[in-house]
């Protein structure tokens, strides 16, 4: 058996950062909404979405670290997985407000993007 998942690395920007806990990766840039009429499914409707990618990583003490984050405004997303899969973002910049989680020294982040491409 291989594994699936487990470890994972980024890197924003070629400058590598520690994953914690559980990672998303949404990389589509379209949604798809069903529409039913009175007299049941007509199909559908396609809208452009924002991709994204979310998750938490290790505060390691580097001073800044999150308004490095929000500094960035166009920024290359690498995620590696462990079973050889990877994600490339481009266009990336730090979405809505991350917390910091004192207890746990973790940082929620989202990262959403142009385009993910999955490789």
């Amino acid at each position: 058996m291989k594994a699936v998942g487990g470890t994972a690395y980024i890197k924003i920007d070629g400058e590598s950062l520690t994953l914690a806990g559980s990672w998303i990766v949404s990389p589509t840039k379209n949604v798809k909404t069903g529409v039913a009429g009175l007299s049941g499914p007509a199909g559908y409707t396609k809208a452009p979405r924002i991709p994204f990618m979310e998750g938490s990583i290790i505060d390691d003490g580097s001073k800044e670290l999150i308004k490095k984050l929000e500094d960035k405004d166009n920024a290359t997303v690498t995620l590696e997985l462990v079973n050889g899969k990877s994600y490339y973002g481009s266009e990336m910049y730090l979405a809505g407000e991350p917390s910091h989680d004192l207890a746990t020294g973790e940082i929620s982040i989202r990262l959403e993007g142009k385009v993910i491409n999955e490789m």
